[in-house]
């Protein structure tokens, strides 16, 4: 157990702890990093009076509220919101999970009942891993930790490594490692005498139809609803500041945080030397002026990308073939560096809704795409063949299949490798089936969920985006980048009332006249400029093709050969035909570049040259 903490020293740098119970065999272990009751009593693992035990991840950011709602006189032994939740739990046994506003992930021992209970937040903001090893139930909130069990062997999943070519992200329960799974979000898990593990889905978003005589009483409730997640989101014993791009959803965040502070606020922004194309500092500073923040910012230089990769693909135990966490890493390293161990952040709004451009060329598109699915089988499948043999077009050769197999038009973002590509470069050839199993299921989820009108294209994008892509690609790429320079982020747009709300707005107040998260800009009129709310949006981006663009081809061609002789999935022929391509400049592969060359070092770094491959 020590060991195991020892490993995730970054997420907890303030304190650590560990108990046992030897007769039953359970051991548990923490890392603390102190944001609510930074004294002694916010200790954990927390015991309770009963013997119920206690180790939590996270925020409950409605502590107060449950304190002096349900234990009105009780002699508190601390500040904390982990005391609170034992009591909660020794009140109302798994149904507490129904009064938390947070972000959480945590296990609770219950010695009357003698079981273990475990459950992840809502949104999934904080990770929970598991596993059944030699006889051993584990979890942690990071891969590392179990790969300190004894004789734990690193063997990647292979059905794994398939979809991850896909989306470049895992959903849950997969992880790249077999034998290690995760709990999906808003899901619990029990595990008895029997050691039977018991999981449970305790919420899923509400919808209802909103109240509302014309958009402008839409637009008030939607800010008003906003600016309470964000207050309930400033509860901490320790600074709270910002990351600000100074786009919408950032500059947004810090309009509602500065008026709930005594002093001002911090935030953040980059900038990469001598690249104006990637700086939107200006923008940043025009907000952090109108509402008087301390403004930092800082300047990434050429040779600190090459310098500080290996330090990435270390903070992902579990793989994110993303370029943006750069950024993010120097944020993160300047909050901690600048004394803010917690930061609010503008995520999910996009997912929510519909702030990407090229979502409105699939809506454009998913008429035709239906009719075309719709023709009879062998046209279909004779149109498909044909587009292969004479065009080589990707994109279109995918929708074309996606279409012979009446799958869904809209699958968030699957922009890496194609699923013809993906055959090209596994050296198994004759896979069956495809990665639609893994939207499949998200969209069986949507059916039976969504039930409050007519499907629109526009609900099936912002509810994949919010169940698929945001905890598995934004917040997992968030807690790991943050909580490697021990920084806490925090993300008021997924407040579980709030997003219940959002997903409840109808597309034609989500995207109207051409103008995504329309509703939303027009809710923040008020605060912020014309300027900001419409300029074209560009997000946190990182020059690594100008930078680092050589730097990564000759790394891997270097180094492919005793790769693929190494990790034997990969076929080496496909994998170079890749690699020509990019060197020949070919823009429709450029993003393959970041994920070629991010597997390659994670493999190495994370399997060593013993690893297994099942079989798919």
């Amino acid at each position: 157990i020590r060991s195991m903490n020892n490993s995730l020293r970054h997420r907890g740098p303030d304190d650590e702890g560990t108990w046992s119970d030897v007769e039953d065999k359970l051991f548990l272990g923490h890392r603390r990093l102190s944001i609510i009751d930074t004294s002694a009593a916010g200790h954990q693992p927390m015991i309770s009076d009963k013997g119920t035990v206690v180790v939590f991840n996270g925020e409950i950011y409605n502590y107060k509220e449950l304190r002096s709602r349900f234990f009105p006189g009780f002699s508190f032994r601390s500040g904390s919101d982990t005391e609170v939740l034992l009591l909660l739990y020794e009140k109302f046994g798994h149904d507490c999970l129904q009064y938390l506003n947070g972000m959480f992930a945590f296990a609770l021992w219950d010695p009357e009942r003698h079981e273990l209970f475990m459950a992840r937040d809502r949104a999934g903001e904080k990770p929970f891993y598991y596993t059944f090893h030699k006889g051993v139930f584990a979890f942690a909130s990071e891969l590392r930790a179990l790969l300190k069990l004894p004789g734990f062997n690193r063997s990647i999943d292979q059905d794994a490594l398939y979809h991850f070519l896909t989306f470049n992200l895992l959903a849950p329960p997969q992880t790249m490692f077999s034998g290690i799974e995760k709990l999906p979000p808003a899901h619990f898990m029990v595990i008895g005498k029997n050691g039977v593990p018991d999981i449970k889905r305790y919420w899923t978003p509400h919808y209802q139809e909103l109240e509302h005589t014309n958009e402008d009483e839409l637009a008030i409730q939607l800010e008003k609803k906003l600016n309470a997640s964000v207050q309930l989101r400033m509860v901490s014993d320790v600074p709270v500041g910002a990351f600000l791009s100074g786009g919408v959803d950032s500059s947004a965040m810090v309009s509602m945080m500065s008026e709930k502070v005594a002093t001002p606020l911090h935030t953040y922004s980059i900038g990469f030397e001598g690249q104006s194309d990637y700086d939107e500092r200006t923008y940043a500073a025009l907000i952090a002026n109108r509402f008087g923040t301390i403004h930092h910012e800082y300047i990434v230089k050429r040779e600190e990308i090459s310098r500080m990769l290996p330090q990435i693909i270390d903070s992902f135990d579990e793989p994110l073939a993303d370029a943006t966490c750069i950024p993010i890493w120097f944020l993160s390293q300047e909050a901690r560096r600048n004394g803010t161990p917690v930061i609010i952040t503008g995520d999910g709004s996009d997912e929510l809704f519909a702030g990407y451009r090229n979502w409105q060329r699939y809506i454009k598109l998913n008429a035709w795409y239906d009719s075309y699915k719709s023709l009879p089988g062998f046209i279909k499948k004779s149109l498909a063949s044909g587009l292969k043999l004479f065009s080589g077009n990707e994109i279109m050769l995918e929708m074309m299949e996606r279409a012979a197999r009446n799958q869904v038009f809209f699958w968030g973002g699957a922009k890496s490798f194609k699923e013809s590509v993906k055959r090209e470069v596994l050296r198994n050839k004759n896979i069956a089936g495809d990665s639609y199993q893994v939207i499949d299921f998200f969209r069986r989820q949507f059916e039976n969920d969504f039930t409050l009108r007519r499907k629109h294209p526009v609900d099936w994008m912002c509810y994949l985006g919010y169940h698929f892509n945001i905890p598995n690609y934004y917040l997992h790429r968030m807690d790991r980048l943050g909580m490697a320079h021990a920084v806490e982020i925090r993300t008021p747009f997924l407040d579980h009332e709030f997003v219940a709300f959002a997903l409840s707005v109808s597309p034609e107040m989500k995207i109207k006249n051409g103008e995504p998260k329309y509703i939303l800009k027009k809710a923040l009129e008020k605060r912020l400029s014309r300027e900001v709310l419409y300029r074209k949006k560009r997000g946190f981006n990182v020059p690594l093709r100008e930078w680092a663009g050589e730097l990564m081809l000759d790394d891997i061609s270097q180094n492919l050969r005793n790769f693929c002789d190494e990790f034997t999935m990969f076929d080496y022929d496909g994998l170079n035909a890749q690699l020509i391509r990019l060197r020949q400049g070919d823009s429709r592969v450029a993003n393959r570049l970041w994920t070629i060359y991010f597997l390659m070092h994670w493999c190495k770094r994370w399997t060593g040259s013993d690893a297994l491959v099942n079989s798919r």
